[in-house]
Parts: structure tokens; C-alpha cells; sequence
């Protein structure tokens, strides 16, 4: 007997991050020498003192459900890293802490877009933003950078790819993948367009 799956699995893909990985994987089973820039993995261990903290946490009994957002220790020192970094006050209560990105972005996009909505994307892109997109029954929208500009969306093409079904602007500064960084001065022009 086998089991029916739900006709919006047809919409999920493999992993093309993953996929990239395991070829990597592969090659380096051969003997090359890969430099995989795939999953974004750091080269080094995990350090000591971290690992040792998470120890002393577990011998503790840490090791419970905690609050969905985070617990109010880790927040507190996430807000006040960056609040220090951007030079400015970020509250606790402004921060999220999730098992990763795109377990976040999946839940956001999930609460806020619809079947028929649009949602805009600077190029490139992390590969895994059209899909959770596409899951939603929303469309993605594909706005073009440019070398020439260090890969810095622009306001001007943000304002042409805009329709009345657009529900969200994805920017992520530095980019993912191209580490491309958006000026403080185009932010400021995207978020006139935006509103």
C-alpha cells in the first residue's frame, strides 16, 4: 500500500545548496582539492569555550523547552551585541532566536503572504527564497542587480517591478551570495518607494 502525499510537495525541491555539498563531498572523496562554498559551513571547530559552556549547560539540566523566541538571557545578549555593532537601541524583545533562517523566513512568509500575492527578490539570491515562496502559492519576483553596482538592489528597479499584487520585498544586506552591501543612502530611497 503506499501512502498519498500532499499534491503541495510537488512544489519541493532538493536542496540545490545541498546539492553543491554532496558534489563537493564527493570530489574531495577523490582526493581534489575542494574549496566548498556551498552550505556556508565555517572550516574551523566549534571553540572550546563554547563547547564547554554548552556542557556546563547540560550538567546543569539546561536541557528543557524554552521560550519560542529564546530564552530571555540569550536575547538580552544578542540585543546588546547589536546594539553596540549598529549604534543604536535594540530591545529584546526585538529579537528572535530560531533554529535557523530559513525555518524563520518559512514561518514569516507563511503569516504573512497569500496564494496570488508577489513577492520581490533582489538577483542573485539565496536559492531557498523562491521556493518557501512558491510553498505559499505566492509568486516570486525577480529584480536584477548588477556587478557594476556591487550587486546593491536599486530603488528605481524595485519601483518598476512593483504591482498591485506585490506583498513583500525581500533585502538582505550583505547579500547572500554575493556578499553585495545596499547603501545607507539607497535604503533610504527603498524605503520611499515601499511606502
Amino acid at each position: 500500500m503506499s501512502m498519498k502525499v500532499a499534491k503541495r510537495l510537488e512544489l519541493v525541491k532538493p536542496s540545490a545548496t545541498f546539492a553543491m555539498a554532496a558534489e563537493a563531498a564527493a570530489l574531495r572523496a577523490q582526493g581534489r582539492d575542494i574549496v566548498d562554498l556551498s552550505a556556508g559551513e565555517p572550516d574551523f571547530d566549534t571553540p572550546a569555550h563554547i563547547k564547554a559552556a554548552a556542557a556546563a549547560a547540560l550538567d546543569k539540566g539546561v536541557s528543557k523547552y524554552t521560550e519560542v523566541g529564546g530564552i530571555l538571557p540569550l536575547r538580552k545578549a544578542v540585543a546588546a551585541e547589536l546594539s553596540a555593532v549598529h549604534k543604536t537601541t535594540i530591545e529584546p524583545d526585538q529579537i528572535l532566536v530560531s533554529s535557523g533562517a530559513k525555518h524563520s523566513l518559512y514561518n514569516l512568509f507563511m503569516a504573512l503572504i497569500d496564494p496570488g500575492d508577489e513577492v520581490l527578490i533582489p538577483a542573485p539570491y539565496w536559492v531557498s527564497f523562491p521556493d518557501i515562496i512558491k510553498y505559499t502559492g505566492a509568486t516570486p519576483v525577480y529584480v536584477q542587480t548588477s556587478v557594476e553596482d556591487g550587486f546593491a538592489v536599486k530603488a528605481e528597479a524595485i519601483e518598476k517591478a512593483i504591482t498591485p499584487r506585490t506583498r513583500l520585498l525581500i533585502l538582505n544586506s550583505p547579500s547572500n551570495p554575493t556578499g553585495g552591501v545596499t547603501p545607507s543612502d539607497e535604503y533610504q530611497k527603498i524605503l520611499a518607494v515601499c511606502k
